[in-house]
């Protein structure tokens, strides 16, 4: 393929560099996510982040740092949304009450999900389906909501708990 440079701004990066970093940051995710996420998925994200926040580091910053701190906060994130789906079922299969062959839990889908979203206020439905749906950070909501990180946090909290009544109540009828 040659001497392929990507230019970003000020930066130029070879080929061979943008090789070397996504093998590190691949390499990296897939040891920090210990086969519960997919490292090549984290890793395009990690690469999208950069392409768009390069023209704005200083020329110093070292992408391969900076990358790895991205990489954490998004696996971080992942991680976080994956028990917060895995604590909402668990919490609802605690709560239910034997009979029939399979826990009502089990017919949970994203549509159900989405049906008991409906019924939430629009800023929390909103929020939490920003942070559930579309995977996007705190930073991210509370810039597109033009709302403080601290409210976002609180949403997101308040549907889980709303969601969690409606789906237990929907259990119970």
């Amino acid at each position: 393929m040659g001497n392929v440079v990507v230019r970003v701004e000020a930066r130029a990066v070879s080929r061979a560099t943008l090789d070397e970093l996504r093998t590190f940051i691949v390499g990296l995710a897939r040891n920090l996510g210990r086969g519960r996420v997919d490292p090549d998925d984290l890793a395009q994200d990690v690469f999208e982040r950069w392409l768009r926040a390069a023209p704005y580091l200083p020329p110093i910053t070292n992408p391969r740092a900076w990358m790895a701190v991205v990489l954490r906060h998004l696996l971080f994130d992942r991680l976080r949304r994956q028990r917060v789906c895995s604590a909402v079922i668990a919490a609802c299969a605690a709560t239910a009450e034997g009979g029939g062959d399979e826990p009502w839990w089990r017919e949970l889908d994203v549509g159900v999900v989405k049906r008991e979203l409906s019924h939430l206020s629009p800023p929390l439905r909103e929020t939490f389906e920003l942070f559930t749906f579309e995977a996007r950070s705190y930073q991210e909501i509370a810039r597109k909501l033009n709302i403080a990180e601290g409210t976002v946090g609180v949403r997101i909290s308040r549907a889980r708990a709303a969601l969690k009544r409606r789906l237990i109540e929907r259990c119970a009828a």
